[in-house]
């Protein structure tokens, strides 16, 4: 799951909460207010079959009638609902609840408010079973119509897809923006099954390490509950291979989807593919789309254009909790933005576009056009028959002006493709427009027996610059088989296959389509270890396959795009300091180093309370020794509560050689400037494939 910055500026870092009996009403003119459930926000816990007791918020509107109730709907993440994120959920948990819906906002077991031990993982067989059973206890309130729904973004959403495959009898829909159907493949630890150290992974080790709020009691409980669990980036690191730790809870090796699902995306985001995967195989009705945003709800997800999706989310929420006939399932049910092609850039508010929407994917008229590397550079209609070798020397450092991720925006791509082999057509004659998951075929030998091929897709332009369209890692120890890895044979030929993740875009006339080859994507996927030369084959087995859509010039008719809202502020806090990160990359091509970088400060007040958190984050890898890359985090939270300030930091360190990840993780927690507890793990885990 990936907690990056976009959702912590809009989402995160958030409040002490205690509306209670006291009303929390919307900031809404005369007109609307009439029309709007005034609600009240109230802390409670519900307690699971094993005593544990789960912190929640409920957003709940105020009976008009006697009698009245109202359908459920529950969003469950560790994310820390009293302070880290208290602001950002209030702007949704009243836009519902306004509307007649109970939203119940849960922390995990073991985080934020709840109860319990901090789980072994992320998506662990207890908290998927403690959803079940919430689903279950808000259905019977004496306030609840029976009725439940679960939603979210990036975490939730993955609890969302992963209850609904249990099919707990009250959860009648979802709602799941940026989730995952394949945690080994399509996640922020391996992407593609390629180690990739992300912020997140210290992030929330940190963050799972405060004390329970509401009290923040630093006791013997906190220690044993929180403080002194192992952080789970040696979890992660332990678990370098796909099998059963990874499949449990991904729902693609589970039977199809049999509940309604709301599904929503973005072509700048990492978890793109899942709206694909799931609408493709599910048997309950489905709403897709793919907008051209981050991980961000879209809303206000960069770049826009945006639009107001929970007002479609109501008439989802009103149709399958409340019974209303709306209409909402005969309006086209897949939509996505076509990006109709622009210069590199990485501060984009909005990109050309229109959107696409219908009632199937692929769209009507859809095709495939295949196009093969050549000599000289060239990517042809057809195979080249002599057949050519081209050799690249492995420069473990390249690949940074893509970013940490397959998402965000990206600069210029020409300094990356000078260390790839690239292929380019010749100039377009007509526009061509793509939509889907191209498809890559590689035939290709290595001097050692481990390393990775990064591809990329790109648009060059008549002067020169470089847009990326999209990417995709290959792992070749997978290539016969993900659960039984294998190496590589030096010298050996062998074939790669993959799909590029899913987007969209339009190659103009006059422009030029590349497809970029390397064997480095830093710091997205941790270097392989061996410094020396790979070498590509021409021919049949070679090719590059793009889905083509009919050309369209404008937005299609029936799509509804109401215009984004404005969101309720919470009126208990307000943002002392919401700064962008910084980052930045340095590349030195006369000594070989790399080094990526990315800070951020952010500072809140809730009620009297005041909360920090500052973070900086470093990797660092040379081309001369790849099996020596590092990683560093160091992330520090420091929350004032009635006058006592708690301090807690943490340092993260990665660092490998040819054989070994040396892991190092310290916590310290301080109260009142006075050191409280330090602790620190260490562990060396073997290399493996990876």
């Amino acid at each position: 799951m990936q907690w990056n910055t976009a959702i912590l500026k809009r989402w995160a870092i958030f409040f002490f909460l205690t509306c209670s009996v006291v009303g929390c009403h919307s900031d809404t003119g005369p007109s609307e207010a009439t029309a709007y459930y005034e609600f009240s926000m109230e802390n409670s816990t519900l307690e699971m079959k094993d005593g544990v007791h789960l912190a929640v918020t409920y957003y709940r509107p105020v009976a008009r009638t006697p009698g009245e109730t109202f359908p459920v709907i529950m969003e469950k993440v560790p994310y820390r609902k009293d302070d880290f994120f208290a602001l950002g959920d209030y702007e949704y948990g009243s836009y519902f609840a306004k509307r007649g819906y109970v939203v119940a906002r849960v922390d995990v077991r073991g985080t934020g408010g709840s109860g319990g031990s901090i789980p072994e993982s992320e998506y662990s067989e207890a908290e998927i079973s403690d959803a079940e059973e919430l689903v279950a206890q808000l259905s019977k309130k004496s306030w609840s119509n029976g009725n439940v729904g679960m939603y979210g973004i990036s975490w939730s959403a993955f609890n969302s897809l992963m209850t609904a495959h249990r099919k707990p009898p009250a959860l009648k829909a979802i709602i799941a923006a940026h989730g995952s159907t394949d945690l080994f493949y399509n996640d922020v630890h391996y992407i593609d099954g390629a180690l990739h150290i992300d912020m997140y992974a210290h992030q929330i080790d940190t963050d799972n390490s405060m004390p329970q709020s509401p009290g923040y009691r630093i006791d013997e409980e906190y220690f044993r509950n929180r403080f002194d669990r192992e952080p789970w980036i040696f979890t992660w690191l332990r678990q370098q291979q796909d099998g059963d730790f990874w499949r449990k809870e991904s729902v693609k090796f589970k039977t199809p989807l049999e509940v309604p699902a709301y599904l929503i995306g973005g072509l700048l985001d990492g978890y793109r593919d899942f709206v694909m995967e799931v609408s493709e195989t599910s048997k309950a009705p489905v709403i897709a789309e793919i907008g051209p945003w981050n991980h961000a709800w879209p809303e206000y997800g960069v770049p826009g254009p945006n639009y107001e999706w929970r007002e479609k989310a109501l008439r989802w929420w009103d149709y399958w909790l409340k019974g209303m006939d709306n209409g909402v399932l005969d309006q086209p049910s897949r939509m996505a933005f076509m990006r109709t092609g622009h210069a590199p850039a990485t501060d984009l508010d909005t990109i050309p576009g229109y959107w696409r929407c219908g009632r199937q994917w692929p769209v009507s008229g859809s095709s495939t056009r295949r196009f093969y590397p050549q000599t000289r550079q060239q990517l042809g209609d057809t195979p080249y028959a002599q057949g050519s070798v081209e050799s690249l020397r492995y420069r473990a450092g390249s690949g940074m002006a893509a970013g940490g991720w397959w998402g965000e925006q990206a600069g210029d791509m020409a300094a990356d493709d000078a260390h790839s082999l690239i292929y380019d057509s010749a100039p377009l004659t007509e526009a061509l427009e793509i939509m889907g998951m191209p498809q890559v075929r590689l035939r290709v030998a290595a001097d050692a027996p481990f390393y990775q091929w990064s591809l990329r897709l790109e648009d060059v332009a008549p002067d020169g610059k470089v847009s990326l369209v999209s990417g995709a890692i290959i792992n070749p120890s997978q290539r016969l088989s993900r659960l039984a890895p294998e190496a590589l044979v030096p010298g050996e030929p062998t074939t790669l296959s993959t799909s590029i993740h899913f987007t969209t875009w339009r190659f103009k006339p006059g422009h030029r389509i590349r497809l970029a080859v390397s064997n480095a994507q830093f710091p997205m996927i941790w270097p392989s270890p061996t410094p020396g030369v790979t070498r590509l084959y021409a021919g049949t087995d070679t090719w590059l396959e793009l889905p083509m859509v009919p050309t369209q010039n404008e937005t299609s008719p029936g799509c509804v795009l109401p215009p984004p809202e404005p969101s309720d502020q919470a009126p208990f806090g307000k943002w002392l300091q919401s700064g962008a990160p910084v980052f930045e990359s340095i590349r030195n091509e006369q000594t070989g180093e790399s080094t990526f970088t990315t800070s951020n400060e952010t500072g809140w007040t809730l009620y009297d309370n005041t909360y920090r958190s500052t973070e900086l984050y470093r990797w660092d890898v040379n081309d001369a020794a790849p099996a020596n890359a590092s990683f560093r985090g160091e992330r520090r939270n420091v929350f004032t509560i009635s006058g006592d300030e708690i301090d807690l930091s943490t340092v993260a360190q990665i660092e490998s050689d040819a054989t070994y990840f040396h892991v190092t993780f310290t916590k310290a927690l301080r109260k009142n400037g006075e050191l409280v507890r330090e602790r620190t793990w260490t562990d060396h885990i073997p290399r493996r494939y990876q």
